[in-house]
């Protein structure tokens, strides 16, 4: 029995027809979560999803793993930035700020 893989377009329209929510929810949210890191959170659960559809697991992976590092990198400067900053200024002037 030989089996082929269908192409890559086959595959994103396959992927489309089926789960189109899915599908156009990975293929928006992604590239957005680069400008909009909230979105990464919607990216990593669509990605992970259009795994479960397509056969080139690869490509929702990407868009999962794009998303979800988007949104962390995000938190982190949320989150420790500011004291980073607060740490240099203290240093800088000498004082507490």
């Amino acid at each position: 029995m030989n089996r082929t893989r269908p192409s890559i377009r086959t595959d994103l329209a396959n992927a489309r027809d089926s789960s189109a929510f899915y599908f156009w929810g990975a293929v928006v949210s992604g590239p957005l979560s680069l400008i909009v890191p909230i979105l990464g959170i919607v990216a990593a659960y669509t990605g992970y999803q259009l795994t479960k559809v397509m056969t080139r697991r690869w490509v929702g992976v990407f868009i999962a793993v794009l998303g979800a590092l988007n949104f962390l990198f995000w938190l982190y400067l949320i989150v420790f930035v500011p004291e980073i900053l607060l740490e240099v200024a203290r240093f800088v002037h000498g004082s507490v700020v």
